[in-house]
């Protein structure tokens, strides 16, 4: 199965600031405290970024979203 948000357990701190702004409730917040969110249903992404934006640690890797490959080649031929 595709998996269009990758969590890094070695970055991630557990803040679960991706569960509570994820529109389309992708996350699940771990139930031991500190560890990184569950992604329950990855194929409910909406691609949106906006857990990548709310997540303090996202520059050292702790979130990465991952488009599929259609998405991909809209983006980069600059389609809507």
């Amino acid at each position: 199965m595709f998996n269009p948000v990758v969590i890094n357990e070695a970055i991630c701190n557990g803040c679960n600031n991706c569960v509570e702004v994820c529109p389309m409730d992708l996350f699940e917040a771990n139930p031991v405290k500190g560890g990184p969110p569950i992604v329950k249903y990855p194929d409910q992404c909406a691609f949106d970024g906006v857990c990548w934006e709310r997540c303090p640690n996202r520059d050292e890797a702790a979130i990465t979203i991952i488009p599929p490959l259609s998405m991909r080649v809209a983006i980069l031929r600059g389609l809507p």
